[in-house]
Formats: structure tokens, C-alpha cells, sequence
């Protein structure tokens, strides 16, 4: 099992190098988990800002959550420190700012489960996703065919997709995807890999 420290955590560190991939696109399942950050990381300002780092430290220890999260990633200071860094007295170093980034990431995915669950399964109506395949003309294949835009209603994987990106499971993500794709016929293989997927949160 990985650790905290094994694993990309905060959107930077999982989608930083995604425009590497060129013509292959995302999978699926990354496509899924880019989705949920996105909209788990809105109007948030960035780690680096004093407001960024004010935001994520008053959200790791809201109510009983004291500083478990931030133990959880490695940060070895005193409870002293940490309130100091909340209210703006001392600022982290470089190596703390991103175990605070990735503590927040941590706990705003676990926080955050629930409610996505209950909005994306909408009381077994489900959530249409709109899949945009890769551009197959930019793909070397030898198999190229055009594939067209599909929509499909899910309804009882959200369950297991959220928890799997809530505890950061990315090979849970992948199997999830294939099997949502098999409901699109003998065509679903060609949509492994997407452009952009379509659905709200």
C-alpha cells in the first residue's frame, strides 16, 4: 500500500506533466479524478499565497480534526508552530508548504466524499458524462477510425469512483472507467484514452 509520501496527492503533483501526453490524451480514469479535483479545488487560492496557506491550515484543523492530517503527511512541529503558520506570524518553509498542500488535498478529498456521492448518484437518476475521444488522425495506429463524441448516463459506479478518488486509488479509477465504457458497445476500447470528459459536480 502506498504511503502519503509515495504518492501524488495535490492536483499540481497529479496533473503537472499531463500536457506531456500529447495526441494519447488522458485515460479515463484520469479524467475522472481531474473532474472531481477541479471542482474540489474551486475559487481555492494556491498554497503559495497567505491567503492560500491561511485557507488550508483553519480547514486541517476546523472542529476535532486537530493536527492529524498534518501528521499524517510528515510534518514532525510543535502545535505552536502550526498556529504561528495560521496566523500569519511565521511562514513554512518550502518543504512544509508542500506537506500542507498535500495534507489539505488528503483531507478535503475524505471531507468531500459523501456530498459527491449524493450529488452524482442523485437519487439513482444518476450523472451523464459526455466523453470526447482522442483525436485518432493525431494517433500513430494503424487501426485509425473516426470515433465520435458519446454521452452516457452512470448511475451505480459513483460510489466506487468517488471513493476511489478520495483515497487517491488510481488503478480502482482505471477498472471503474472500463467498465463504464463497455455500456458504449464494441467501440468502448477505442475511448481508454480521452480528450475531455463532460459532467458537473
Amino acid at each position: 500500500m502506498p504511503t502519503p509520501a509515495d504518492m501524488p496527492i495535490t492536483p499540481e503533483e497529479r496533473w503537472g506533466e499531463l500536457g506531456l501526453y500529447g495526441a494519447r490524451g488522458m485515460t479515463g480514469g484520469e479524467a475522472l479524478a481531474r473532474i472531481l479535483d477541479s471542482a474540489a479545488g474551486r475559487r481555492i487560492p494556491s498554497v503559495t499565497t497567505r491567503r492560500g496557506l491561511i485557507v488550508r491550515l483553519r480547514y486541517l484543523t476546523w472542529g476535532s480534526r486537530g493536527d492529524h492530517w498534518l501528521r499524517t503527511v510528515g510534518i514532525g512541529v510543535t502545535g505552536r508552530t502550526i498556529n504561528r503558520w495560521a496566523s500569519g506570524i511565521q511562514w513554512p518553509s518550502p518543504s512544509n508548504l508542500r506537506l500542507i498542500d498535500r495534507a489539505f488535498w488528503l483531507c478535503r478529498r475524505a471531507s468531500l466524499a459523501d456530498h459527491y456521492k449524493q450529488r452524482l448518484w442523485a437519487d439513482g437518476r444518476g450523472r451523464r458524462i459526455e466523453i470526447h475521444p482522442v483525436d485518432q488522425k493525431n494517433v500513430q495506429s494503424s487501426r485509425q477510425r473516426d470515433l465520435r463524441v458519446r454521452n452516457i448516463n452512470v448511475r451505480h459506479q459513483w460510489p466506487a469512483v468517488v471513493d476511489a478518488w478520495s483515497s487517491n486509488d488510481h488503478s480502482a479509477l482505471e477498472e471503474l472507467w472500463m467498465r463504464i465504457v463497455d455500456d458504449l458497445g464494441s467501440d468502448h476500447r477505442a475511448y481508454t484514452y480521452v480528450s475531455h470528459l463532460g459532467f458537473g459536480v
